[in-house]
């Protein structure tokens, strides 16, 4: 083994298989960009490997939204991602400039924030006799850094691609000599609207989304089926990993629930499971325009 050496990579950042209803999350670009002039708020929580002990789990919170009076948005965005002994709570604030083209519209963004990682050593179970290793912290192992993200991304009526980088700074996850890092992520994705029916009440969109920090990367090709934008149901497959299951429905006005599962075609699917992944999509308006205040009263005459 000595003469021998075996690389070994793995995933970093959290991936979500409903992430093309949450581009907030991971493109600074995408904030307030939408031809609705809507803030958009989108809470998503996914549970993967269930079946085993420390399994991944990550709750995200983004609200962004347009500032049209500058042509920017803006966006916080509150997460929390535990995967085995590590807890990795978070949050960022960003802003966007948007381009108006004569096709579309085009938004850079930046997002800046914090993360505190955290391992938590009194569940760690170590092998009988280890003393001396320099990576095993006798306590827990506790910081909190900078963080930053950058995105570029465009859209119009049917097309839609956006480029992003998240941990552009690697912020690191330790305070310790033998310090580990938060690797940059790059998020590719694209798709399109096609609508068809006899009043364009059904919507087949297709799109790709590409994960990469240039050890891992993740290729998810997703089709998605709308019938009257109030409901849906989605088959994506992760290149050699997964096939996923997504429905949904619009509950009420701007308001909108979907649900996915996550069937792995690899050896972990005997063992730990599936992955399940709910997100709740609120829309709403903020109105800065000041309200006329009319009075029919004759006291008021």
């Amino acid at each position: 083994m000595l003469l021998f050496p075996i690389g070994s990579t793995a995933q970093q950042d959290s991936h979500f298989s409903q992430g093309v209803f949450n581009q907030g999350y991971i493109n600074p670009g995408s904030y307030g960009i939408g031809d609705d002039d809507l803030f958009c708020a989108t809470i998503a929580n996914r549970i993967q490997t269930t079946n085993l002990d420390g399994s991944p789990t990550t709750t995200v919170l983004n609200v962004n939204g347009p500032l049209n009076f500058i042509n920017s948005g803006i966006s916080i965005s509150v997460f929390n991602d535990k995967i085995g002994y590590l807890k990795a709570p978070g949050f960022n604030l960003g802003y966007s400039y948007i381009f108006a083209l004569s096709t579309g519209r085009l938004g850079i963004g930046v997002s800046l924030g914090m993360i505190n990682s955290k391992y938590d050593s009194k569940d760690w179970r170590l092998p009988d006799g280890t003393t001396g290793d320099i990576l095993l912290p006798t306590g827990d192992v506790d910081a909190t850094t900078f963080d930053a993200g950058l995105g570029i991304y465009y859209t119009d009526n049917k097309f839609f691609a956006g480029v992003s980088c998240s941990h552009i700074n690697r912020a690191a996850m330790t305070k310790a000599s033998e310090k580990t890092t938060f690797g940059r992520t790059f998020y590719i994705m694209a798709g399109y609207r096609y609508t068809f029916g006899f009043t364009d009440n059904y919507e087949l969109r297709p799109s790709v989304q590409v994960n990469t920090d240039f050890g891992v990367g993740k290729y998810t090709m997703n089709a998605h089926l709308f019938l009257q934008k109030k409901y849906w149901v989605g088959l994506s497959y992760r290149y050699e990993e997964a096939m996923i299951f997504n429905i949904g429905l619009e509950l009420i006005k701007n308001l909108k629930i979907g649900y996915s599962y996550d069937y792995f075609t690899t050896e972990i699917e005997k063992y730990g499971g599936g992955a399940h992944e709910i997100l709740v999509n609120y829309r709403f308006s903020i109105s800065t325009e000041k309200r006329n205040n009319q009075r029919k009263s004759i006291r008021y005459l």
